[in-house]
């Protein structure tokens, strides 16, 4: 009993110190709960789409790097449905996953490799098939960009990385100059695992390592994030783990798409069509 009373004590403290509105926490318990509630990929989904749109593109390519149990992709073709119906665009979902769960880890401490383990997520290859309509790549990421080059027409909109791992991440993040008439100009991209509640990730080891090695080594591209801002509120349950990918000679970068400024200025300001779009 003296347990649970701690425990219970020791959760109540930490639910008044939240510094976030705890409507976050009660999406973040949903999205716990119900694996393909997904907030946050809808809303970069759109939100991807809708820049290809005011490019003058209608139809784009989404990646999820880590399927593991569908969960992720599972939502993504639930919500692709519907934005394809509002925008008026055709979304195409790829996902890559080695099928065999995660990778060997043992040997690179930016693996964490105390805290991932080897062979982690194994998939269920056949019952997964059955559930979803979109192709997954299977094999190591470093491996598979090649094969979706051939079969994809498509601008990349947004990239999802749920791939745990430095070795991982960096590997894909190698592979993005064989996709650069792939991209658009900018590219949402979700990392999800720049963070866990033990705070074992941090700037040297894990996705923050494999992003500065990849800024560094690459004038063409570069992967940037913005403050945590009040005015953020696009992006649900991942304001901070929102980076873009910057192609930085994209045809299309220099391309003006903002919002009507002028207007943003008069007395009649459009910032609420700002927040609905």
């Amino acid at each position: 009993m003296y347990k649970f009373y701690y425990k219970l004590t020791l959760l109540l403290k930490r639910i008044i110190h939240y510094d976030k509105p705890l409507r976050i926490a009660l999406l973040a318990y949903l999205s716990l709960k119900f694996k393909t509630f997904k907030p946050h990929y809808e809303s970069i989904l759109y939100e991807g789409c809708l820049e290809a749109k005011k490019l003058g593109i209608d139809r784009v390519s989404v990646l999820e790097l880590g399927v593991a149990g569908g969960n992720g992709i599972i939502a993504l073709e639930k919500y692709k449905k519907k934005i394809e119906k509002v925008l008026d665009i055709n979304i195409d979902i790829f996902g890559f996953d080695t099928g065999e769960g995660l990778p060997k880890t043992e040997d690179v401490n930016e693996d964490l490799p105390f805290f991932w383990r080897t062979d982690l997520y194994k998939m269920d290859k056949e019952a997964l098939s059955k559930r979803i309509d979109s192709k997954i790549f299977y094999g190591d990421v470093k491996n598979t960009v090649g094969d979706f080059v051939k079969v994809n027409k498509n601008k990349i909109c947004c990239i999802f990385f749920d791939l745990d791992l430095y070795t991982s991440t960096i590997n894909f993040l190698n592979q993005i100059p064989k996709i650069d008439k792939h991209l658009l100009p900018r590219v949402l991209c979700y990392f999800d695992d720049v963070y866990v509640p033990e705070n074992y990730i941090t700037h040297f080891n894990g996705v923050f390592k494999a992003i500065n090695e990849f800024n560094k080594k690459n004038s063409e591209y570069q992967l940037g994030t913005s403050v945590d801002h009040h005015k953020s509120f696009k992006f649900p349950l991942s304001k901070t783990s929102m980076y873009t990918l910057h192609s930085l000679n994209n045809d299309l970068y220099k391309k003006f798409i903002s919002s009507d400024i002028e207007s943003d200025l008069s007395a009649g300001s459009t910032q609420m069509r700002n927040i609905i779009e």
